[in-house]
């Protein structure tokens, strides 16, 4: 009885720690100034109104918008180039497949900061700065050996006798990939996708770094300038960050299985 006690205490602990700093985000767009500084902490807010939330919102549109097609296009780049490119490295025999490999980790261990001047020279060089599309490729320098080292092992547990078995009934490779592969991978292939959005919904740093036009920069940036505009005000600026994480929050929720599933496949072998 006490280990059975003992999981949902430690579970409740980890959701509040979690959750705790989220309530008091959202609850702190509903105060003003002085009553998020109240002493001790209000656990509701006493007069609550949607000013702070009307106002972050009209400030914050475009920098959502901005926000969603980086994300999505991040999204888009990562599963179109890395499930086809796990399958080749997971069923194709390729004779640099631990070379690749070896390049995707060395990519996925760089840190950000240290690709940025290299891109931004490389950026300038083909007009691609104050470009949605530059941060787009930057972010899917990293999202890109993710999703494909991720799905390489999900793409190894598929039996290649199910492969072999549809060739030799005249299916060609492109058929096998697109109507068996894709199919049985599909909770791996939308765990990667998620990833990937929530890493590009999230970036700052080639953000601020490429996109030097306040209309073309996401939210994440965006925050940066409220801080900066609003001073103290923080009751707009945490109506604003909840604004902010309120899309990827619904994103895990709606996926949270296949996220799950995603995760914990690719353990066992044909």
């Amino acid at each position: 009885r006490a280990v059975e006690w003992r999981r949902p205490i430690l579970a409740t602990f980890a959701v509040f720690v979690i959750f705790a700093p989220i309530y008091f985000v959202f609850i702190g767009g509903f105060m003003t100034n002085e009553q998020i500084h109240h002493q001790p902490p209000y656990l509701i807010p006493p007069t609550p109104t949607w000013d702070n939330y009307a106002e972050a919102w009209s400030n914050a549109r475009q920098y959502m918008k901005n926000s969603a097609v980086i994300s999505l296009g991040v999204l888009a780049a990562t599963v179109l180039v890395a499930t086809p490119a796990s399958f080749a490295m997971a069923k194709l025999s390729l004779r640099l497949e631990r070379a690749i490999m070896f390049l995707m980790a060395f990519a996925l261990m760089l840190p950000a900061s240290a690709t940025v001047l290299p891109l931004f020279l490389i950026f300038h060089r083909l007009q691609l700065l104050n470009s949605h599309l530059g941060v787009l490729i930057a972010v899917s320098v990293f999202t890109i050996p993710f999703a494909v080292v991720m799905l390489t092992a999900y793409m190894r547990s598929i039996p290649s006798t199910l492969i072999e078995a549809a060739q030799l009934d005249g299916a060609s490779l492109f058929s096998v990939f697109f109507h068996i592969v894709v199919p049985i991978a599909r909770p791996a292939i939308t765990t990667a996708g998620l990833l990937a959005l929530l890493l590009a919904w999230g970036d700052f740093i080639f953000s601020v770094s490429f996109l030097q036009q306040r209309e073309i920069q996401p939210m994440s940036v965006g925050l940066y300038t409220f801080v900066g505009q609003y001073g103290i005000r923080w009751n707009a600026l945490m109506a604003a960050s909840m604004i902010y994480a309120f899309p990827p929050i619904v994103a895990v929720i709606v996926a949270g299985r296949a996220l799950v599933s995603g995760l914990t496949s690719g353990a066992l072998k044909d």
